[in-house]
């Protein structure tokens, strides 16, 4: 059950930093200390989230699952960016819904999505007359919303025209989700039909 204020989920964050042994017992004051040795981390946990922040930023979002607008990303090489972009592991039930999208994505029959999983992250190359494209799936978290998470999908198309090859590289992101709820494999299985829709 999601905390009632900001500030009761402010509170609930500080009890499980001190259950996690990331803030000092000393830090605390005597009720926060209390809170931690008596309450079960299980349910810390699930007050650590304001509901009406996480609804608000779905409805801003207009529909549960937008994908964001495509935007280029320039003057950095695709490696670069992937190194900036520190990924969490995916789940299983993560790796499911990719294996279960490997038919037709891109416009092609079987694209084979490929778990890397020291760098947490899947990847897909698709290959067509004259480009050759790059999918960098990885699950973020939210810079602004702490406990939050997007996933992204980074794009690099190497096209070769006759008269020269061009190298853009682009990302997307999916809507905000929780991590421990089952919405998540909503917005991912809604996030690659809409990337494969949209194309580049």
């Amino acid at each position: 059950m999601p905390a009632q204020s900001e500030k009761q989920a402010r509170l609930f964050r500080l009890v499980r930093a001190v259950q996690k042994g990331d803030v000092s017992n000393k830090k605390v004051s005597p009720q926060v200390r209390k809170m931690a040795k008596t309450i079960k981390p299980s349910s810390v946990k699930d007050f650590t989230k304001f509901k009406e922040i996480i609804d608000l930023i779905k409805e801003k979002a207009g529909s549960k699952y937008t994908l964001s607008k495509t935007k280029e990303i320039v003057g950095k090489p695709f490696d670069q960016v992937l190194r900036e972009n520190v990924g969490i592991e995916f789940d299983k039930d993560e790796l499911l819904a990719f294996q279960s999208k490997q038919n037709g994505f891109a416009g092609f029959g079987k694209t084979n999505f490929i778990h890397k999983k020291n760098t947490r992250e899947i990847t897909a190359d698709v290959q067509s007359n004259d480009s050759t494209k790059t999918y960098v799936f990885k699950k973020l978290e939210n810079n602004q919303n702490k406990g939050l998470y997007n996933y992204a999908c980074f794009i690099r198309v190497v096209s070769d025209d006759s008269d020269e090859q061009t190298d853009k590289v682009f990302y997307t992101l999916s809507s905000i989700f929780e991590n421990d709820t089952n919405d998540k494999i909503k917005v991912l299985t809604d996030f690659i039909d809409r990337i494969n829709q949209y194309g580049l």
